[in-house]
């Protein structure tokens, strides 16, 4: 009986809802019973405790704590609840089978079959152990845990923390999230509950459908399906390989903005991109780059020095169907295309008459006859409505240099599709093969398979050779044609009114000046040197000795040698370290296997009368937890108030999977 009045005055004394916890001083550090169907003090090797029974409701640093029975060492101030326990504060909620609260230190112990915290954006985390600190409203999970939000969407991790006042997870040591059709793996990572954020701490490894993506550091947004990544990102797509110092990536746009470092490999189009600025778009593929940008052209059966690079101040490269292209862009296109396969000098001999003056002269140097012109194909007049063939254009703005291994050039602009496989060179353009040099208003590169295989120069064109260090031979004309064999000038026309300077060589000394003019020619050339030239009509000849020559002689109207200008080697256009493929080592990486996941939110079992093809509802018992403090005047009620129902066969599966 006396022991009885002194439970009744226990609670009694602890219980007053209506005033607000003293969290200061003395009074601060109290825990206060507020309800409880029982309590009775009890004696444990001479320390006196009061047994609680409920449901019970305890209340200490603003966070109730809810249990079916506690033991309550008041002199220590420690509460050790168990069943149904429930840890209530503000907008977070936790659940298990027990709890050690060690009232001095704020600190909550909580363990069990399934420890779960639920907060306010329904975020719902399990574990088997978990420290929460009431006082800083901080969780420390470990030995692995697996956070589910609304959505299904989970990250789990081996140790973790939740710091409730800024609404933020953190995840520690071999984290493995999945968002939708996103799966990652990271060293650490952040998650900010309200922004849906998710913040990369360390080493980050990202698989969206085909697309693998890394970095080191960066931030991911749920809902928008933005990323960025930093400290040397990478992705990787069927297509292409892309590394930069940062990436922005919008998944559902599939575009990227690039920053510093950038390289770009499209093994299809067998191209890279270099810059220290881009813009990135995945299909159809899509690349703007800025600030020190460069490219490069190769093939897989060529070696490195045949690979072409290319830079300039902007760089654009893109693709597009045929069918999305103007009909009459691509009708023009491909009658380019018709007449670069034209050989104009077999026309024009054609058109001679038997009577007409044909020259043929060999140089001192002696050569093979130049080769003749292949036959046009006839016109493809096929309509291009349902034609998808992807067609590949280079756009490059301002101080344009290419270097390829005997060739390089310069120009202001440059242009090209793949319709007609012309790149077109604008404004001061100059080429150089071997020891040729060729200038004109504008220039343009027939290419096949990457290969040089034509240089047209049109308007003002003009052929240097450099003979020795005081003299080179010259050709000018209105247009010429340069014809290519495996990247070399091998045969080289000059149309419309032709001038000529050669220079002959007696004894390795150049003694005499050739000057002729002729309405055109062709001539043979080997190592940029000429071999065989053949003139044709209105021929004109004059030769000079060398000791005789005027000053100002041995130079053709308009001369203008520019190898200062040329690019030496491949650096003076790309000084960019190529990065090796890392193809072939992301294959090897292991996807995440969710070990936590499998075990915190196993998938039900269906049962034997539903059909296998019929995915049951996922428990989750976030759903179902109540986040507000609990309502001391339903403690009556049956279910226990404030506790959310247990799911039987999903605590039953875990207190099996524990016990193993």
């Amino acid at each position: 009986m006396f022991a009885q009045i002194l439970a009744i005055a226990a609670v009694a004394l602890t219980v007053n809802p209506s005033q607000p916890a003293d969290t200061t001083g003395r009074e601060g550090r109290l825990v206060r019973l507020i309800s409880a169907e029982s309590a009775q003090l009890i004696e444990r090797g001479g320390v006196n405790y009061r047994k609680v029974n409920g449901p019970a409701q305890f209340l200490h640093n603003n966070t109730y704590i809810l249990c079916d029975s506690a033991i309550w060492n008041v002199e220590q101030n420690i509460v050790d609840a168990v069943g149904n326990v429930q840890v209530i504060q503000e907008g977070t909620a936790l659940y298990s089978d027990r709890i050690h609260y060690i009232a001095d230190s704020s600190l909550a112990q909580v363990r069990g079959t399934l420890v779960q915290l639920v907060d306010k954006e329904r975020n719902t985390l399990r574990t088997h152990y978990l420290d929460f600190h009431t006082k800083d409203s901080i969780a420390r999970f470990f030995k692995g845990g697996s956070m589910m939000n609304d959505k299904g969407n989970t990250i789990e991790s081996t140790d973790g923390v939740y710091e409730s006042k800024i609404k933020r997870f953190r995840f520690l040591h071999n984290v493995e999230m999945k968002a939708d059709s996103t799966i990652l793996k990271a060293d650490s990572l952040a998650y900010l509950t309200e922004e849906r954020k998710a913040l990369f701490l360390g080493r980050t490894h990202i698989w969206q459908d085909t697309v693998y993506l890394r970095a080191h550091g960066g931030w991911y947004e749920r809902d928008s399906e933005k990323y960025l990544f930093s400290d040397k990102a990478y992705i990787l797509t069927g297509k292409q390989e892309l590394w930069a110092d940062a990436v922005f990536y919008d998944r559902k746009k599939e575009e990227a903005e690039l920053f510093d470092n950038i390289q770009i490999v499209d093994t299809v189009q067998k191209a890279m991109f270099f810059a220290d600025y881009g813009k990135y778009t995945k299909e159809p593929f899509s690349v703007i780059l800025t600030k020190n940008p460069s490219s490069a052209y190769y093939s897989f059966n060529e070696d490195l020095s045949d690979t072409l690079y290319l830079s300039a101040d902007t760089l654009r490269y893109f693709t597009k169907p045929m069918n999305e292209l103007d009909s009459s862009f691509v009708a023009n296109a491909k009658e380019r295309l018709i007449q670069s396969r034209k050989d104009p000098m077999q026309t024009l001999m054609a058109a001679l008459p038997k009577s007409a003056n044909v020259t043929p002269e060999k140089s001192s140097l002696g050569g093979p006859p130049p080769a003749k012109g292949s036959v046009a194909p006839a016109a493809d007049t096929s309509a291009t409505a349902t034609d998808t063939t992807t067609v590949r254009f280079a756009l490059a703005y301002n101080k344009v240099r290419i270097f390829r291994g005997d060739m390089q050039a310069l120009a202001d602009s440059l242009t090209f599709n793949s319709i007609d496989s012309v790149a077109r060179m604008y404004r001061d353009p100059v080429m150089w093969n071997e020891g040729s040099q060729f200038t004109s208003d504008s220039i343009q590169f027939v290419l096949s398979g990457n290969k040089l295989t034509k240089a047209e120069l049109s308007s003002s064109a003009y052929y240097i050779s450099k003979e020795d260090s005081l003299y080179y031979n010259q050709i000018k004309s209105t247009d010429m044609i340069g014809f290519f064999r495996e990247n070399k000038l091998h045969r080289f026309d000059a149309l419309g009114g032709a001038s000529l300077l050669f220079f002959l060589a007696e004894d390795s000394v150049i003694t005499t000046m050739n000057q002729k003019e002729c309405k055109f020619l062709t001539a043979a050339i080997d190592s940029g040197k000429l071999q065989r030239v053949k003139y044709f009509d209105n021929i004109k000849s004059d030769i000079y000795p060398i000791v005789k020559l005027e000053k100002g002689k041995d130079k053709l109207k308009g001369f203008r040698w520019r190898g200062d200008e040329r690019p030496v080697t491949r650096r003076d256009v790309c000084n960019r370290d190529i990065v090796t493929t890392e193809r072939d080592s992301v294959v090897l990486i292991v996807k995440p296997l969710f070990p936590n996941t499998k075990r915190f939110f196993p998938e039900p079992k269906a049962k034997k009368n539903q059909p296998s093809n019929t995915p049951p509802a996922k428990s989750n018992m976030a759903a179902e937890a109540t986040l507000s403090a609990p309502d001391t005047a339903q403690k009556k009620q049956t279910g226990k108030p404030g506790l959310p129902v247990k799911n039987s066969d999903e605590t039953a599966t875990l207190k099996r999977e524990k016990q193993r």
